[in-house]
């Protein structure tokens, strides 16, 4: 299925386990789907500090500024992509599942209504952290449209769940079905690449 030609529909929210990951693998559609007039939303579980910030702790950094230094890094990116940024600060490497962190991913699904959500998909044997999170974002999806289910809001439809294509695909068993014609975006998913000065190897392998 190729989706270059038609509009994505509503709310777009993005379920992200560190703070680098919704600009490699879901910046191109984030853009694509702002520059159509939707609403954005990303949710960071982590900022990455611990796993995806080697640049920062080589230069002697400490856990809290790490921390400030990935959330303002992907505040930016994400502010370029044309969307809003939430972040839950759950912890990485790792990310452990929770009734509470699905919670919190339970109310984030409820505020923001998403038509479309993209996250991790289920297996990653580089990045235990990334199928967390893909479990999390669908376990959360089931938990929001039950009406019992108690967080504040409506109850959720049953938006459509992508997953985006993993750093190394060939290892995750990936099969991608739809593909997504960036093309009239891709400079503005460059710029925000070049937000994560703490990835700078990153900005070229995705270019």
């Amino acid at each position: 299925m190729n989706t270059s030609d038609t509009a994505l529909p509503g709310p777009l929210l993005v379920v992200s386990a560190h703070a680098g990951d919704f600009v490699w693998r879901a910046g191109g559609a984030m853009a694509l789907a702002a520059s159509r007039c939707s609403k954005v939303t990303v949710l960071c579980l982590s900022y990455g500090e611990r796993g995806e910030s080697a640049k920062a702790w080589r230069e002697g950094k400490k856990l809290a500024e790490i921390k400030a230094i990935r959330g303002e890094e992907a505040s930016r990116a994400a502010e370029v992509l044309g969307a809003t940024i939430e972040f839950l600060d759950a912890g990485d490497y790792p990310l452990r599942e929770s009734g509470e962190l699905t919670d919190e991913i339970v109310r984030c699904y409820r505020r923001t209504e998403p038509a479309v959500v993209l996250t991790h998909p289920l297996a990653d044997p580089y990045n235990p952290d990334h199928p967390a999170a893909g479990r999390m974002a669908l376990q959360a999806r089931v938990l929001a449209q039950a009406i019992g289910y108690d967080a504040p809001g409506e109850p959720l439809g049953a938006p459509p769940v992508f997953l985006f294509e993993p750093h190394q695909p060939e290892q995750c068993d990936f099969k991608p079905h739809v593909l997504l014609d960036i093309t009239e975006v891709f400079a503005t998913k460059r710029k925000a690449m070049e937000c994560l000065k703490a990835q700078p190897h990153m900005w070229d392998y995705y270019t």
